[in-house]
């Protein structure tokens, strides 16, 4: 059989959090978020922004930090396996129903969740959340469908562009487990999980105590009763799941070229610390590139660089709920990459700051937030994780504000608390002249 891989699926399989096109909701109005928790404590979350669209997310804590010691990668089947036939239904009338509705679900991911996110119009809104249902609910592995979904994972692994990589790799030499598991499984362990294990996963996992339903462009009743049909077992078992540590060190991974792609960072600060938002602001005050096309690159980052061949570099800051990571990664030429790392270093160990920095900082974190707000698939997957991690969501406006509120203290002492901590990076691509992180 021929591989789909390259074709565009009913179904789409990402690793990181799926993007469609949305209305943007008229100035003058200000939408509300509602909220509450079930008696299975399912947190639904709910916002009437008077969208056409309507997009219903609904998330479990079944990342990869999950997995079993013994069974790594099997979160990226989980994410990959989304459509197969389930008790409800087959994947044939799964996908039959979903195109005559018009509508589409992407299944994605990050070390935290998985997210299935159903996108369909008002009017098409019943018979696609029957669709939605069928595919979360009772979901059954069976073991000749989960090889016909093997081109599908080798496809994911090979398209990695290196950054992504590197990063992967700074997670794996940061925390070695838990967080530290990679997105995607090793290529030697495609084909390697049974049903079974793959069913087990699912259950202690796709559970409703670890489970929030958002709906964007519809009421809280509408999520009520979704979260309410959802037919998912009862686990017997915890999932797995080992207490954060951050141990610092580095991962190489040597592929030729003639660039060198860096990922350093020092240990964040978890999803619910007022701190993580300050180092957020940190990372973009740092800089992330030309501010126009083609223009040049004025950013702390870039001046501490200096002249070299051409570059790119970006601070970044993601935060989970027990830990987080705040870093630079860099793509530079092999031959001038050293001298490169070694003043990325020294900027993240003695960052400094200035006021107009940080207010700078905050303007693009502000931009970024409320950009992202205007498309409803982000907007829904983002409020899904915030109550997976808090307990509670907060609308873009009101994060805007929160950001906005920060002062210049706040972000130095949030630098000051992990300035003095171990540097952990990961890197690949050509390696020959990139430093070791104990000689940084």
């Amino acid at each position: 059989m021929a591989s789909k891989a390259l074709s565009n699926p009913l179904f789409q399989y990402v690793a990181k959090r799926g993007y469609a096109g949305a209305l943007a909701l008229p100035a003058a109005t200000e939408a509300k978020i509602q909220s509450c928790v079930t008696a299975t404590n399912t947190l639904v979350a709910s916002l009437e922004n008077g969208s056409p669209v309507t997009r219903i997310t609904v998330a479990f804590k079944a990342g990869s930090r999950y997995e079993p010691p013994t069974e790594t990668g099997i979160a990226h089947l989980l994410r990959s396996a989304a459509g197969l036939t389930t008790g409800n239904a087959s994947s044939f009338i799964i996908a039959r129903k979903l195109a005559q509705a018009g509508a589409s679900v992407t299944a994605s991911g990050d070390r935290e969740f998985l997210y299935y996110t159903l996108e369909t119009t008002q009017a098409n809104l019943n018979g696609a959340i029957e669709c939605l249902h069928n595919l979360v609910s009772c979901q059954e592995f069976r073991p000749w469908e989960i090889s016909d979904i093997t081109p599908r994972l080798k496809y994911d692994i090979v398209s990695l562009s290196p950054q992504i990589r590197a990063i992967d790799l700074l997670h794996k030499a940061a925390y070695r487990t838990g967080l530290g598991n990679s997105l995607f499984m090793s290529p030697r362990r495609i084909g390697s999980f049974s049903s079974e294990s793959l069913q087990h996963f699912a259950q202690t996992t796709v559970i409703p105590s670890r489970c929030a339903v958002v709906v964007v462009g519809d009421s809280q009743e509408k999520g009520l009763l979704i979260a309410q049909a959802l037919q998912l077992p009862c686990a017997n078992t915890e999932a797995y799941c080992k207490p954060t540590k951050y141990f610092g060190g580095e991962m190489r991974k040597e592929m030729g070229g003639d660039l060198a792609h860096v990922a350093l960072a020092l240990p964040g600060l978890e999803a619910n610390n007022p701190g993580a938002l300050a180092l957020a602001v940190a990372a973009k005050a740092l800089g992330s590139g030309p501010s126009t096309k083609w223009g040049a690159d004025h950013s702390l980052l870039s001046q501490a660089i200096g002249n070299i061949g051409p570059f790119a570099a970006a601070g970044f800051n993601v935060s989970y709920s027990d830990g987080g990571l705040f870093g630079v990664v860099l793509s530079a030429p092999k031959d001038e990459v050293c001298n490169a790392v070694k003043a990325v270093a020294k900027l993240l160990k003695n960052c400094p700051l200035d006021s107009n920095s940080i207010a700078a900082g905050k303007n693009q974190l502000k931009l970024q937030v409320l950009t992202e707000a205007e498309n409803g698939t982000a907007l829904a997957e983002s409020l899904a994780a915030q109550g997976l991690y808090t307990g509670s969501v907060k609308s873009p406006t009101a994060l805007a504000h929160a950001i906005s509120s920060i002062s210049d203290s706040d972000v130095v002492g949030a630098l000051q608390k992990i300035s003095a901590c171990k540097l952990s990076m990961g890197s690949v691509g050509n390696l020959a002249f990139v430093p070791w992180v104990d000689e940084l």
